[in-house]
């Protein structure tokens, strides 16, 4: 079936009863509905991209399947599961994970160390995606039928002796290199960032202007491009409208095995107003400071010195928090500053100060990894937008979520910067 349809990889999919032929999900091909199961159920959507989990069949697009819900919106990594008891026991299992910009096909054969019960390879599925999304965010579907687990991944195969009712074949677009296009040197190196707080989080300065939910996600998504154009893969603990709990946090950095795990925050003292502490400091479990943990704040504290960021006159020190003592990798927390201090809220309020920030924390984390920094030279377009920015002339949401930076809309807007000067 593979070779007839000259896809890259093929997984058995479970659409219909094998003795009775009804449908058991719902499936749409093309436009073309080829099984419909009376009910609503979250399944797997898309048209010609953009693959998603949404109910079918009422949200569907042009193509759209279901199968055993595994991780939906609705359903978390411990939530009860449903399903037929025929589906139940230790078998060969087949599922599709979405996992951020991952699709990820998962197959094991009946019979072997590898069979799983259903919760088991959910429990699989979480881990694996962990590595690469916020676990609130992974959606996964079940395909088999409970032991017809089958699939051919790019010349892997596993066959069972059962026979299915249907498979689905993935193709993978191929962009080739060009001369001038040298790739990154490939890192096994993951690090977990994790921005403190949430949406729900009221900690800020005294006047309003601040606020920490809003700076510890800013400082995420700058300093994780960083960490990538350097080869090293970064995961999140949350999306940003999510606030997971601190264990769910340190969860996200040991289901990924991940090499370090770095939280970021800014600081607070005093009673409810302004206060004199001011200064960065980062924060470990424990001494001795020979452990690594401590190794990591000690070259994240040189890399803020060495980028002149004023620091506290002890600027490492131990405290138990959740995220450090539950994090098996090593963990420091950052505390970038105290918002309750006019002279660092300043700072931190400020754009280039806060690039600053993500640039000495992202040299800093490569310097543990033993990553060499390469400095990076900022496009003439990167830095109109970000003037503009500066500017205030940049302020929809949505226009940073479409990222659109034609040449169109950057003259329209330097035009409109012009003219208010």
């Amino acid at each position: 079936m593979k070779e007839a349809l000259g896809c890259d990889y093929i997984i058995n999919s479970w659409f219909y009863n094998m003795n009775t032929g009804k449908p058991v999900g719902n499936l749409k091909i093309n436009g073309t509905v080829k099984a419909n199961a009376g009910w609503n159920s979250y399944g797997l959507t898309w048209d010609d991209t953009d693959i998603r989990m949404e109910v079918i069949p009422d949200n569907g697009g042009k193509n759209y399947l279901s199968g055993v819900e595994l991780l939906t919106p609705s359903k978390g990594p411990d939530a009860r599961l449903s399903y037929d008891p025929a589906y139940g026991g230790t078998r060969g299992r087949s599922a599709v994970l979405l996992a951020g910009d991952y699709l990820i096909l998962y197959c094991t054969g009946d019979g072997t160390a590898d069979a799983k019960t259903p919760e088991a390879m959910r429990d699989d599925l979480v881990e694996l995606g962990g590595q690469y999304a916020n676990t609130a965010g992974l959606r996964a579907l079940g395909l088999d039928s409970g032991g017809s687990s089958q699939c051919d991944f790019d010349g892997k195969k596993i066959y069972s002796s059962r026979r299915v009712a249907g498979y689905l074949a993935v193709w993978t677009k191929k962009a080739g290199n060009t001369d001038d296009t040298e790739d990154k040197p490939v890192s096994r190196k993951t690090v977990c960032l994790d921005p403190g707080h949430g949406p729900d989080t009221v900690n800020g300065s005294p006047d309003g202007t601040y606020k920490e939910k809003e700076f510890a996600w800013d400082m995420y998504t700058r300093i994780s491009p960083l960490l990538e154009a350097h080869g090293v893969h970064t995961i999140c603990t949350r999306t940003e409208d999510t606030n997971p709990s601190l264990t769910e946090r340190a969860n996200v950095s040991n289901k990924a095995n991940a090499t370090c795990y770095v939280s970021l925050h800014s600081n607070a003292a005093g009673n409810d107003g302004w206060y004199n502490a001011s200064g960065l400091e980062i924060y470990t479990s424990q001494g001795p400071m020979t452990a690594q943990r401590n190794i990591l704040a000690s070259d994240l504290v040189n890399a803020f010195h060495a980028a002149g960021v004023s620091l506290r006159s002890s600027p490492i020190k131990h405290q138990m928090y959740t995220v450090l003592a539950k994090t098996d990798a090593p963990a420091c927390l950052i505390e970038y500053g105290f918002h309750t201090s006019k002279e660092d809220v300043e700072k931190l309020k400020d754009s280039d100060y806060r690039d600053k920030l993500a640039e000495a924390t992202a040299k800093g984390i490569c310097t543990y990894l033993g990553v060499e920094w390469e400095e990076t030279e900022v496009s003439e377009l990167d830095k109109a937008v970000d003037k503009l920015a500066a500017a205030g002339l940049i302020n929809s949401p949505d226009y940073w979520k479409a990222g659109d930076y034609s040449a169109e809309n950057v003259r329209a807007l330097l035009i409109k910067w012009a003219a208010s000067l």
